[in-house]
């Protein structure tokens, strides 16, 4: 054909394929490498973004706000609790209605067992004097706060062993810590001079203890001075037991049935005999009362309250540097489940570590 006669003119020296130049037609074009993506954000979306983490954080806060004012207002916080007592046993039905009117603030509000009218009015006529735990624990921690009790507080009781009694521990410990035990049956503070000296070392540095002491009496449901409902029984039994065989033994005695029990020498049932012959010297205290269990833990707070004296008198040295030692001394008030024990201050006052007394703080 005329191309290949054409191809054959010339020499095969002399052609010479641009491969070179075919290979640049037909490769493809190279790919450039993009340069890092940098994501801009405008300043409008970040004040966007700032103002709806603001509110949503608003509205969390506002949510809060309102559980915690359903939680308020369904306990009664910031109200007084022996007022609130006082009105229920003049008038059972009060709680009734306050009930009813709180439950319209909140669906989820949990239902409160009702204070036992009957026991409140029975406390309140007793003991006119007699205030609710949290008012108690309000009052004192205030009076010492001056004093410079707090987290440098140590806090010991001499209260009687029987568990109803625990619950002034807890009330108290909320606010001061775990407790130091000093009492033993009835209240009294058999551990003497030895445990208050080692609670004395236990005290942190730089700081005070409060001594909380005194017998107990329970008032029942029925509004019966000297027993207590117990959980999972069906009867209410005595309270104080130690007590209430204390008293038993003294009447014995003072009617010449029985003589007076000579002091202990073995440990088998050491306590109960000491109860008894200590509250001995209060028997005419007992006979002579309108109602004697309703007497009973008067007469013993006398007894205890002399020998707290004493123990403090002896062993005060032990309390170190400036530290000061306040004593609490009543009569604790145990009621059934839904009311409140009740505290009857009896002796509030503070004192150097060389037993002076530095201020009388009773109400």
């Amino acid at each position: 054909c005329a191309d290949s006669l054409y191809l054959q003119s010339f020499p095969s020296s002399s052609f010479i394929m641009p491969l070179p130049l075919v290979g640049k037609v037909f490769a493809p074009a190279p790919v450039e490498e993009p340069d890092d993506v940098i994501l801009e954000i405008s300043p409008e979306l970040v004040q966007l973004f700032f103002f709806v983490f603001v509110a949503w954080g608003m509205l969390i806060l506002f949510e809060l706000d309102v559980i915690r004012r359903k939680i308020v207002g369904g306990f009664g916080f910031g109200t007084s609790d022996t007022a609130s007592m006082q009105s229920i046993a003049a008038d059972p039905a009060s709680w009734v209605t306050e009930a009813a009117v709180n439950s319209t603030k909140g669906a989820a509000a949990a239902p409160k067992t009702p204070p036992n009218p009957v026991t409140v009015s029975k406390v309140l006529s007793s003991y006119s004097s007699a205030i609710t735990n949290a008012d108690l624990v309000s009052r004192v921690s205030s009076a010492l706060d001056k004093y410079g009790y707090g987290d440098t507080t140590l806090l010991a009781t001499s209260l009687c062993c029987d568990e109803v009694n625990r619950e002034l521990d807890r009330d108290f410990g909320k606010y001061y810590g775990e407790h130091f035990s000093m009492g033993g049956l009835a209240g009294f503070a058999f551990g003497g001079v030895t445990s208050f000296g080692a609670m004395a070392h236990h005290i942190p540095t730089g700081g005070d203890c409060l001594i909380v002491y005194g017998p107990h009496v329970g008032v029942d449901s029925d509004g019966n001075v000297g027993k207590i409902n117990r959980r999972g029984r069906k009867a209410s039994g005595a309270c104080c037991g130690s007590g209430a065989a204390a008293a038993g033994y003294v009447d014995a005695v003072r009617k010449g049935t029985r003589d007076p029990d000579t002091p202990a020498t073995n440990a088998l049932d050491a306590q109960q005999t000491f109860v008894g012959n200590m509250l001995l010297p209060h028997g005419h205290r007992l006979e002579a009362a309108e109602d004697t269990m309703a007497e009973l833990p008067l007469a013993m707070f006398d007894a205890q309250n002399e020998l707290m004296q004493q123990i403090v008198a002896a062993a005060c040295g032990e309390v170190g540097g400036d530290g000061k030692i306040a004593l609490l001394g009543g009569v604790q008030i145990n009621t059934p489940a839904g009311t409140p024990d009740y505290f009857l201050p009896m002796s509030f006052e503070i004192r150097d570590n060389r037993g002076r007394l530095i201020q009388n703080l009773m109400w």
